[in-house]
């Protein structure tokens, strides 16, 4: 994966010291692969951890892992793991876990950690294990936070405690070391990888409190589609939104775009999750964040649909913090129900009215906003049909 496709902001320092491997061709490898970076702030980092076996002399049983990675908290943060080797399980015999521990200043270690308990144990109630391959396997998925965008992201190795247990044998009898807490081997790295979709832009564009989101792709390669997703702040949770379908294979320019409409007064966050076919994913965001601003009067939409049955949705605006007032009468002037009473800020409203239990016929509905010393009234007709 190249500086371009990291969006130039994201280097990674891989160092490895003082590696010490047997007197012998059989050496255990190890490697990172970046999976995908969101590249904006709150959204994910996120790389492969993956080993190999080099000349092993036997099909070798892994009998424990040991892998620390310091990385700098300023700059992104560890959120969780996924995506385990589904040979590495307790249905195999293994316990296996990803923690977190405390560093000094701003850094902190992450330890993957894989202890193959009931793995050979020498008896009919004992597990095969897993036997390390001879190419690059994947052991786990690491899912980071991004805190900073401004910052490179230090990602380095203790060689120290980087270390890789074998059995000699991948069945259950003996259950004996042939590699016993030997040091993981340079280099680590991260490996290139052909990009799926390469993306010429991703903008938007607001009108009113509506958002157009905008992205065109130079190339695809095996493009099943991009998810939209949208939060409201660094601090909540990605909601998808949509999906546009992708076009499965091009070297021409495609463009696409998706609306979200009907938004409240508020800063929003965009990303896209593009998948291809086989399942595989990668996160786009869209620089800097999207505002929708605040009405500039006082505004009273028409209920749609209209005429309904039974339930019609009513769009208002409020260009100033107001006591809000909306009620439905029908033709005689009696209030047949309260939609609305409450203070409420400045910006785009909608409320949904039930009207089940009234019967057919024409109706008024009423908004007051009390703002200062001033009360803006607008009202407008509605139709029942059952």
């Amino acid at each position: 994966m190249n500086n371009k496709s990291l969006k130039y902001w994201f280097s990674i320092l891989l160092l490895v010291i003082n590696t010490c491997v047997a007197y012998s061709q059989t050496s255990i490898d190890q490697k990172l692969s970046i999976v995908s970076n969101s590249g904006i702030v709150g959204g994910d980092f996120i790389i492969e951890y993956s080993v190999k076996g080099t000349n092993l002399t036997v099909a070798n049983t892994l009998g424990s892992l040991n892998a620390d990675i310091i990385f700098d908290t300023s700059a992104i943060k560890f959120s969780y793991q996924t995506e385990w080797n589904t040979s590495i399980s307790q249905v195999t015999g293994y316990d296996r876990s990803v923690s977190c521990n405390d560093e000094e200043g701003v850094s902190r270690s992450l330890r993957i950690m894989v202890q193959g308990l009931n793995v050979n144990s020498g008896n009919d109630n004992s597990e095969s294990g897993y036997n390390i391959e001879s190419g690059y396997s994947s052991i786990v998925r690491i899912i980071f936070t991004i805190a900073d965008i401004s910052k490179s992201a230090t990602i380095t190795f203790k060689s120290v405690t980087n270390q890789i247990g074998l059995f000699e044998n991948p069945g259950n009898n003996p259950n004996s070391f042939v590699i016993n807490d030997q040091y993981l081997s340079a280099p680590l790295n991260i490996e290139d990888q052909p990009l799926p979709v390469t993306l010429a832009y991703f903008n938007s564009a607001v009108k009113v409190n509506d958002v157009t989101l905008n992205w065109s792709t130079s190339s695809e390669y095996n493009n099943a589609g991009f998810c939209v997703e949208r939060k409201s702040d660094e601090n909540s949770n990605w909601l998808s939104i949509g999906y546009v379908k992708g076009q499965g294979n091009s070297n021409t320019q495609v463009k696409y775009s998706y609306e979200d409409k009907k938004l409240a007064t508020g800063k929003y966050i965009y990303r896209l999750k593009q998948t291809d076919n086989n399942g595989n994913f990668k996160y786009y965001g869209l620089n800097g964040t999207v505002e929708v601003g605040s009405p500039l009067k006082f505004n009273l939409s028409q209920n749609y649909p209209n005429p309904f049955n039974p339930v019609t949705k009513i769009n208002y605006e409020l260009p100033k913090d107001s006591k809000v007032n909306i009620t439905v009468f029908d033709v005689t002037g009696r209030e047949v129900s309260k939609l609305v009473n409450q203070e409420q800020k400045a910006g785009y409203y909608t409320v949904s009215m039930d009207a089940k239990n009234l019967a057919s016929g024409t109706y008024f509905y009423r908004l007051i906003a009390k703002s200062g010393n001033n009360d803006h009234v607008i009202t407008k007709k509605m139709s029942i049909i059952k």
